[in-house]
């Protein structure tokens, strides 16, 4: 099919047994699961906000891309319903592979940048992950293409040493981002006395061997008889990965919430809320958590206020999009409205 290309040998597919089909067929099947609780979760967070930010954007693009762009394609090459010998299927597949590992990373960026004051500091990692991610994309981009495509022998090899080396690199990647979310959250929140965050980073400390697993799936399917097979693999270990995810922003949501703290599903980084922030020459606002004990006798109202524990180590207001502080006339007393982004001062 066009285009077509000069090889130094006929183009010679690959040959699936029936075993191999078997076999890709159940890593179809769990991928369609997976896909389908991700998807439910998906459309439940989408209905929850009502709204589109980079969160819901990044986990729509990611299932798109594994069960679309690159699942659909890849089933019915391994079944013979299209031919191996396509520049388009294999641009289809790589495609949807460039936004399944550039969303998914930008998502476990997006988690960290929640436990993060400065915007420099948010914008340098986004941007950064973004150039390194990209830098594997476009060499996997020109290695892989020319050796699925059997242009010559040696793209072939080259890819052989280069496809492994990648893998680990995306392993090494993926295992240093969550290590540096377990240590911010120690560091600013822990250390802070908001010990009810200890239950996300015990979670995050387990969950983020099930997610490293995937990884390793991935690069010991590399190695097996059939090459292709591990394709097949891509979908279903980043569906589990988005799953991962996905329970993990819940989890924080709860724990935030349990805390009277309001949290934006990840919306860490808001470019017209921090040019108002900017413009206004306003200042990062902190919240300080204390409890007040109210008694009432005999008609007349008698505060007690009594300051349990002031976390010194707090998060700016707009980091977590906290609420404005309210107060209302008469009652003395400070209350939180949940819904606002921000919080202003005159």
């Amino acid at each position: 099919m066009w285009p077509e290309f000069q090889r130094e040998a006929p183009f010679a597919p690959v040959l699936f047994t029936q075993a191999e089909l078997i076999v890709v067929s159940m890593i179809w099947g769990f991928t369609m699961g997976f896909g389908y609780f991700s998807t439910y979760h998906a459309y439940q967070l989408t209905q929850r906000l009502r709204r589109l930010n980079a969160f819901v954007i990044l986990v729509w693009l990611e299932i798109v891309a594994c069960l679309g762009v690159f699942g659909i394609p890849t089933i019915l090459m391994a079944c013979g319903v299209i031919g191996q010998d396509n520049l388009w299927v294999w641009l289809s597949i790589v495609i949807g592979w460039i936004f399944q590992i550039q969303c998914l990373i930008q998502i476990i960026v997006n988690r960290v940048c929640v436990l993060l004051d400065s915007p420099t500091t948010r914008t340098r990692l986004k941007l950064g992950m973004l150039a390194w991610i990209g830098f594997i994309n476009i060499t996997v981009a020109i290695i892989w293409l020319p050796a699925t495509l059997q242009i010559n022998a040696h793209w072939g090899k080259v890819n052989k040493i280069y496809d492994p080396v990648e893998k680990v690199l995306y392993l090494f990647t993926d295992a240093g981002l969550n290590y540096y979310f377990i240590r911010t959250a120690q560091n600013r929140l822990i250390s802070a006395g908001l010990t009810k965050y200890n239950k996300l980073l015990r979670f995050n400390k387990m969950i983020i061997w099930v997610s490293l697993s995937m990884d390793v799936l991935i690069i010991g399917c590399l190695f097996l008889k059939n090459p292709l097979i591990y394709l097949m693999t891509h979908p279903l270990a980043f569906m589990v990965k988005l799953q991962i995810e996905m329970a993990m922003s819940n989890l924080i949501v709860l724990i935030a919430t349990g805390s009277g703290i309001h949290v934006d599903e990840f919306e860490s980084d808001n470019a017209s809320r921090d040019r108002m922030f900017t413009g206004n020459n306003m200042q990062s606002v902190q919240v300080q958590v204390h409890q007040e004990a109210i008694s009432r006798f005999d008609g007349e109202d008698s505060a007690s206020r009594e300051d349990t524990k002031v976390r010194q180590d707090m998060i700016p207001m707009e980091r977590l999009d906290a609420a404005l502080f309210e107060q209302q006339k008469g009652d003395g007393v400070l209350r939180i409205r949940p819904n606002l982004a921000a919080a202003q001062s005159e």
